[in-house]
């Protein structure tokens, strides 16, 4: 399907409801419905449209806004198309995440508590350096707190330094520590790497094969890209490609705690624990596993509930969920250099705006 162009988002927006029986197999999951269904004013979406056309929120390439189970948005930008593949960067650890519940639910893991040198036995030299590093838990790499020393907010030098390796795995685990496991929060996107490991370790598939599997053929993701290490490990840190609206599948299941049309995918105590907040490590948000959350008294907090959780990918591509409200925003971007605030952030806020001018 080609690029949907303005007149299509106008029709859509003001003239109809579109049922979903002329979309492709693999993209029958909503029906389409209007913003002014749900107390939001359609004029208001399509001047939301035209601002990022204008670029005023930087490098925009797709926006799609499920509410109560019906798309009421979906535009592409930047000469973007529906069919197109586009790299999610970091938020690709939140994949790694979700097999780490299935591994639970599936019985190839009992527990996050779980030392991660129990699962991780050809690494034992890399492991032994440091006595405390025998101690670090899968809990302490999804909460971002395996004390592991690692620079991703300031520079790039670590990513860099793993990608021109051979085992990206070696390479992380052979970093020294600059803090006791457990204690101290610092964002490694590297982690995605160890967790996509011992996927691999537990079940004797790569993750990709894992998730394809468990995962991507029940919510019909069928085309998508997974590039891996020089070692052939899934790269969980930044390698998956997916098109924005399965990319938006991957929220749907969150906020319907599991369940994919008859079918149970991943257990609702899985969602519930991996996405309400483990610890808060700023004034600005919680963390949970891999997921983040707003913190209720931020400043200018848009329109936060209990459970709004959200992946922030670093090049733009973010996913915030919001159960309370039974709302999906997916937004894709192709910006650098912003960290979590960025444009994708500042575009979501601006969609919450609009709920609280009809709330």
């Amino acid at each position: 399907m080609k690029n949907i162009k303005p007149l299509f988002l106008s029709i859509l927006l003001v003239a109809c409801i579109f049922s979903n029986e002329n979309l492709a197999p693999d993209q029958k999951i909503w029906n389409y419905g209007l913003p002014n269904q749900f107390g939001l004013i359609n004029k208001e979406f399509i001047n939301l449209d035209e601002a990022i056309r204008n670029d005023e929120f930087k490098n925009i390439n797709a926006l799609i806004i499920v509410k109560n189970d019906q798309l009421i948005f979906e535009n592409y930008y930047l000469d973007q198309q529906r069919e197109d593949l586009n790299n999610i960067d970091n938020a690709t650890n939140i994949l790694a995440s979700i097999a780490i519940g299935m591994a639970i639910d599936d019985g190839y893991l009992i527990s996050i508590e779980t030392p991660i040198a129990d699962l991780l036995p050809e690494y034992e030299d890399e492991l032994s350096t440091d006595s405390l590093k025998k101690n670090i838990t899968i809990e302490q790499l999804l909460t971002h707190r395996s004390g592991l020393s690692w620079d991703e907010i300031v520079s790039e030098d670590d990513l860099n330094g793993m990608m021109g390796t051979h085992d990206w795995v070696k390479y992380i685990l052979e970093k020294p520590l600059d803090a006791v496991p457990g204690t101290r929060y610092n964002l490694n996107s590297g982690v995605g790497m160890i967790l996509s490991k011992i996927i691999q370790n537990l079940t004797n598939e790569s993750l990709s094969s894992y998730l394809d599997r468990r995962l991507f053929k029940t919510l019909e993701i069928n085309n998508w890209i997974w590039t891996t290490d020089p070692s052939g490990t899934t790269n969980a840190t930044n390698g998956l490609h997916l098109t924005q609206l399965d990319f938006t599948k991957i929220g749907y299941l969150m906020i319907k705690n599991g369940f994919w049309k008859d079918q149970v995918i991943l257990s609702d105590d899985w969602i519930y624990e991996s996405t309400n907040p483990q610890h808060q490590p700023s004034y600005s948000f919680s963390l949970g596993y891999l997921w983040f959350q707003f913190i209720e008294d931020q400043d200018n907090r848009p329109f936060n509930r209990k459970r709004t959780f959200y992946i922030p990918g670093a090049t733009g591509y973010h996913l915030y969920i919001n159960p309370e409200e039974n709302l999906i925003v997916s937004i894709g971007a192709k910006n650098y250099f912003y960290g979590i605030y960025g444009p994708s952030y500042y575009l979501y806020i601006s969609i919450m705006d609009l709920h609280r001018d009809t709330s």
